[in-house]
């Protein structure tokens, strides 16, 4: 599995936790894609730093969803969200935000990326040409329908380098069992962990996480992690019905 090398300083307040000013590199995680337009993809923003590249998914005007290892290396006065541009670090013709806040939930682990989950609370409305939200997905998808993922992420399996322009790539889910079964004696797979690839052929990788899997114009998951990338064994995302009720009663309670 991908490695993730930190000390987490957090707050912990109920059923959340507050990141703030946690430093050191992060090795997130499309294979088999294709070049894409950020207009096809309006929901889709980059959650960066001065060195490091993830996606995230825009819910609200003033709320992203993204993973909770793509933060947790982050220091809050670095980071920031850019919507409305398909190229990476594009601050000039995008739509530029910072953050004023970081929540995990409590149940996320580094060690096992269970409920590998951020909500990221916007300093400012996100507005924009190519810039809209995306719906929750409250249902799982059945397996073996063909999902969206996108990013910046690496394109080959041996790039060291992520996309300067978005690439999003189809591919089916998994049923638990098989993801389970495929992972079996090397990562335990969480209520809160779902599987989609192509094996060898389609997956994320490096670059991608925290960036939406979309169905039927729904967000229903969230790029976890895998072992390399587009090898025998299925890229593992967050799913979004588990997380989704989490997610809403943050934004509940802090807007």
């Amino acid at each position: 599995m991908s490695a993730y090398r930190t000390l987490l300083l957090t707050l912990c307040l109920a059923s959340v936790c507050f990141a703030y000013n946690i430093t050191d590199h992060i090795d997130p995680r499309i294979i088999g894609g294709h070049v894409t337009s950020i207009n096809e993809l309006k929901y889709l923003v980059q959650v960066s730093t001065s060195n490091t590249i993830c996606g995230g998914s825009l819910i609200t005007t003033r709320w992203v969803i993204s993973a909770a290892h793509c933060v947790y290396n982050a220091n809050l006065d670095d980071l920031k969200v850019i919507g409305g541009t398909s190229k990476q670090g594009d601050t000039t013709n995008g739509v530029v935000r910072r953050v004023n806040m970081v929540a995990t939930p409590k149940e996320f682990s580094i060690k096992t990326l269970n409920m590998d989950v951020s909500a990221l609370y916007l300093d400012s409305d996100m507005t924009g040409t190519n810039v809209e939200t995306i719906k929750l997905a409250s249902q799982s998808v059945p397996a073996g329908q063909l999902v969206k993922v996108s990013g910046w992420g690496a394109t080959s399996k041996t790039s060291s380098e992520t996309a300067l322009y978005v690439h999003s790539v189809i591919m089916p889910m998994w049923s638990n069992a098989a993801c389970r079964a495929a992972y079996r004696g090397k990562q335990h797979i969480t209520r809160s962990m779902v599987c989609a690839s192509v094996p060898n052929k389609r997956d994320s990788c490096d670059g991608d996480s925290g960036g939406p899997m979309v169905y039927h114009g729904e967000l229903v998951g969230i790029v976890s992690y895998g072992y390399a990338c587009a090898t025998s064994l299925p890229g593992v995302y967050t799913s979004v019905p588990v997380v989704r009720r989490w997610f809403y009663e943050i934004v509940k309670y802090y807007s």
